[in-house]
């Protein structure tokens, strides 16, 4: 597939990508041997083999639904998620105990013993030091209190928080970095990783599904732009007939649901 088709804005956007963006992430995590290069290198687990990912991966829990970046189950049956994450501003501890706990539930099959529910992790990598901690990795895991130390429990849970921000000249270090480079590179450390990039920046049939995919999320982005709009103006509706002294009753039977009502009456009451 050729670019010829797209805009200028879509060519230059697709140019300028990085694999820390969606957009390129999500391509590049479609090759397993790439997501595998990646969790060897920061898990500290060279021998660590997967067999299937699932980019963009849609769980819903809680009736919350969430897309997991890059889906990937191991030889032992373990699921992890890599996890992109750019802009700050995140409660990215919760962020992370949520979707652990849901891809937990989502991946647990019924009637399963607690003993047999699977072994989850999560591979958080962002642009800012998502902890405060001035460390370049973190693993984070529930521990017991036993007099003045903390103990690890193993629950099966491991959350690693990565970021680019903090460099110790690691090969660890190397590969984060690679994450926010535009142009193409070869580094004989991570092959998986160059040969991907050079394809989808070099090749015609790679750059043309960097262009169809940044489109794709434009559409996304302005659909969903779109439906918050019809969201607020509903709630704007809603507070005016509030404030007007209109009823509950009243303003359901104008095809409000009970939700968003209550959504907007919190808001006003959160105010007072």
């Amino acid at each position: 597939m050729g670019t010829e088709q797209y805009s200028k804005a879509i060519r230059e956007t697709a140019e300028n990508l990085r694999i820390i963006d969606d957009a390129m992430f999500r391509l590049v995590a479609e090759r397993k041997e790439v997501c595998q290069e990646i969790l060897r290198t920061l898990l500290d687990r060279p021998q660590l083999k997967v067999l299937k990912v699932t980019p963009q991966c849609v769980i819903t829990s809680l009736h919350r639904e969430i897309i997991l970046d890059a889906l990937c189950i191991l030889e032992n049956g373990t699921y992890i998620n890599i996890e992109m994450q750019k802009g700050s501003g995140n409660d990215d501890i919760k962020r992370n105990r949520f979707h652990a706990a849901s891809t937990t539930a989502a991946y647990t099959p019924k009637g399963s013993d607690f003993a047999d529910i699977p072994q989850v992790t999560i591979l958080y990598i962002t642009e800012y030091d998502a902890l405060h901690n001035g460390q370049m990795i973190t693993h984070v895991k529930r521990c017991m209190e036993t007099g003045k130390a903390y103990v690890p429990v193993d629950d099966g849970e491991d959350i690693f928080f990565a970021n680019t921000a903090v460099k110790d000249g690691s090969d660890k270090s190397e590969l984060l970095q690679l994450f926010l480079r535009k142009d193409v590179f070869e580094d004989e450390k991570f092959p998986a990783l160059s040969k991907a990039v050079k394809y989808f920046k070099e090749t015609k049939g790679g750059i043309g599904e960097m262009c169809k995919t940044v489109e794709e999320y434009a559409k996304e982005y302005a659909k969903e732009y779109a439906e918050e709009r019809i969201l607020e103006e509903r709630k704007n509706k809603i507070r005016k007939m509030l404030k007007s002294g209109l009823s509950r009753e009243f303003i359901l039977s104008m095809d409000y649901s009970e939700t968003e009502l209550e959504a907007v009456e919190q808001e006003l009451l959160v105010q007072a």
